[in-house]
């Protein structure tokens, strides 16, 4: 694929300048949209425009036609059409990371199937893919085939997510909130605060609650700390609640609702591999180890995870001794659960 040129800096053009000497101009002889109005009795339909079925009005905003023409210069000066053009054709315009950008893609039609090609992959199958899997575990979730660790209907969903991934779910909800029938109320974490998390949870059923946490790389540490603490919530109030064990836990199946899975489900338990101290000895050792490490060092670590100790090979993306993380390019994972490190390859 063609090298795409980094973006031109805006600040840098002919039109910038005008621009300025324009907004100069307009504060010498004073800013006033209501003696714009009273002087020009066509300046809604001159500052009103159509594109697709959206209508804008700008005669409301503190521009003029000038205003308006030297926005159009300055766009056309650091080639935004030529930019727009690359981003739908899936080219490399993110210059920084080298990739292309592909949130657009995600609104194409399932019949554009086939026709956005990027490094080999099809994108538009891709995201279909991907929204057919979203929409049936969600129809699931709604009928009730989908249930709780005690086979109970889901009644309360959480979402944990940071930014957009909060700010879009929240907007979504709150706009389709009125056709809303398959009786699930929704709440939503976005605050590291843990007074936010006991907010947001006071008062609901742990045997009935979904979790969703919204995130793109999974490694953003204010979703990853809120993740982890409702986690924790919901194995400590499923125990209180007898629901499961203490020491033991019911096994959590994001395939129950697989016919007659559950049921088999719910005649098993699974034995929780107890957390093991590490001895003062190891703590040290292992506090060398991460202070030797380097960013994109290949390493293996073992680490204590819900039910027991696993292991992940991965290539290192930060260690971040105020957080107690230590983070890989596809998890991150706390100190205080690590076993074991094992340096593979250095950068």
């Amino acid at each position: 694929m063609a090298t795409v040129a980094a973006p031109i800096d805006a600040t840098s053009t002919a039109a910038w300048k005008a621009l300025e000497a324009h907004q100069e101009k307009l504060e010498a002889e004073g800013i006033d949209l209501k003696a714009w109005f009273a002087a020009d009795a066509e300046r809604v339909n001159k500052l009103s425009f159509d594109a697709g079925d959206l209508h804008f009005d700008l005669s409301k905003n503190l521009v003029t036609d000038e205003t308006v023409k030297l926005l159009c210069d300055l766009a056309r000066e650091v080639k935004l059409e030529e930019r727009r053009d690359a981003m739908f054709s899936g080219e490399h315009i993110n210059t920084t990371e080298d990739r292309a950008v592909l949130h657009t893609a995600l609104r194409r039609p399932a019949s554009e199937k086939g026709q956005l090609i990027v490094d080999g992959q099809d994108v538009v199958a891709d995201v279909h893919e991907v929204l057919d899997r979203m929409y049936a575990f969600a129809e699931r979730v709604r009928s009730g085939e989908w249930k709780g660790v005690t086979g109970k209907k889901i009644e309360h969903l959480v979402s944990i997510g940071i930014g957009g991934s909060d700010l879009g779910p929240v907007m979504v909800y709150e706009a389709l909130k009125p056709y809303a029938d398959a009786g699930i109320s929704a709440r939503y974490i976005s605050n590291i605060d843990p007074n936010d998390l006991a907010e947001k949870t006071k008062g609901l059923d742990p045997e009935t609650t979904l979790f969703i946490i919204v995130s793109k790389t999974f490694t953003t540490l204010e979703t990853l700390t809120n993740a982890r603490e409702a986690r924790t919530w919901l194995l400590e109030e499923l125990t209180a609640n007898g629901a499961i064990r203490a020491g033991r836990a019911a096994q959590f199946m994001p395939f129950a609702a697989l016919t007659g899975y559950y049921e088999l489900v719910r005649k098993q338990e699974i034995t929780v591999e107890l957390k093991c101290e590490l001895t003062e000895e190891k703590a040290l050792e292992l506090s060398k180890k991460l202070e030797g490490l380097k960013r994109g060092d290949l390493v293996r670590v073992t680490y204590y995870d819900t039910y027991g100790y696993r292991s992940r090979t991965g290539i290192l993306d930060e260690v971040l001794p105020a957080f107690k993380l230590l983070k890989l390019r596809d998890i991150a994972i706390d100190f205080d659960d690590i076993q074991d490190i094992e340096l593979r390859g250095r950068a």
